[in-house]
């Protein structure tokens, strides 16, 4: 068995619940896909990296999450799974013909453009990411904007692509220095934006039952976090 083989042996998906919150029940909307690693019992960084880096190691990775969302989709067709995409893998033609392979489970998979930065070839153009989400919206897939206010995913990214996404996500891990008062107030200026531009927005990172209840009060009722469950292998 070959190196890479024996990575990809080691991953698996796990799938953390998208919580739809009223004053009377929480229910599951969808789930968002992560990736794991047996050995590590984690998201495997330096080895997704790794992969992502060269065509060749990333249409592996491909055909892994091809393989496996098959199998999630045929043992729950009616469920709503969000899979994240690093901006560097935009760049490769086999993420690309990924994409067009699962054109038939666009009903079932959205899209997360994950916050980490990417440099792209100066001679791609300066808005080769605004490029990359303009198509990705010409293949109909729902597109959300993980971890606003984090990395390259900006108020400016945002607003250049509002009529190309369909769900913005903010991480309360990314307030945890600040006022709580300030912080829902923060979060409201984004919750106007959403409902004026018709966009979900999904806070990530809710840990408790009380913040979770702040946060439907002021209407915000898509959540993701510990308090509603961590990843699980779906059955």
């Amino acid at each position: 068995m070959d190196e890479m083989q024996a990575l990809l042996d080691d991953l698996y998906l796990v799938c953390q619940p998208i919580m739809l919150c009223s004053h009377t029940n929480n229910s599951i909307d969808g789930y968002e896909i992560l990736l794991r690693s047996r050995k590590l019992c984690a998201f495997p960084k330096k080895i997704f990296l790794w992969f992502i880096e060269k065509e060749e190691r990333n249409a592996k990775l491909m055909a892994y999450y091809f393989r496996e969302l098959k199998k999630l989709i045929a043992s729950h067709r009616n469920t709503k799974l969000s899979l994240n995409l690093h901006p560097k893998q935009l760049q490769h033609p086999s993420t690309w013909g990924f994409l067009d392979s699962i054109s038939l489970m666009r009903k079932n998979v959205s899209i997360e453009l994950t916050e980490h930065y990417c440099a792209f070839d100066p001679a791609e153009g300066a808005d080769m990411l605004q490029t990359y989400i303009s198509k990705l919206k010409t293949k109909d897939f729902s597109l959300a904007i993980d971890d606003i206010g984090s990395g390259q995913n900006n108020f400016e990214l945002v607003t250049k692509n509002i009529q190309n996404i369909h769900t913005i996500k903010v991480s309360l891990l990314n307030f945890r220095n600040l006022n709580e008062e300030v912080t829902f107030h923060f979060l409201n200026s984004w919750l106007t934006l959403s409902n004026h531009y018709n966009l979900k927005l999904i806070v990530e990172g809710v840990e408790s039952e009380s913040i979770s209840n702040k946060l439907k009060n002021l209407g915000m009722v898509y959540q993701q976090g510990y308090y509603h469950g961590r990843g699980q292998v779906l059955c």
